[in-house]
């Protein structure tokens, strides 16, 4: 996956918002979090082991 994409569909809300487009931004806001979400649960899978 790429990481630029939660940015980019930010960017692509916070421009929708900007051009009154209220479904639009609802949309890519909750793509927006879809993914942030999906990137989460993916790459926290393991338990992190630290040893101090």
């Amino acid at each position: 996956m790429y990481m630029f994409l939660p940015f980019l569909l930010a960017l692509a809300g916070c421009a929708s918002v900007w051009r009154s487009r209220a479904g639009l931004s609802y949309a890519l806001w909750s793509a927006t979090i879809a993914v942030t979400i999906a990137w989460f649960f993916h790459h926290a899978t393991d338990p992190l082991r630290f040893s101090f």
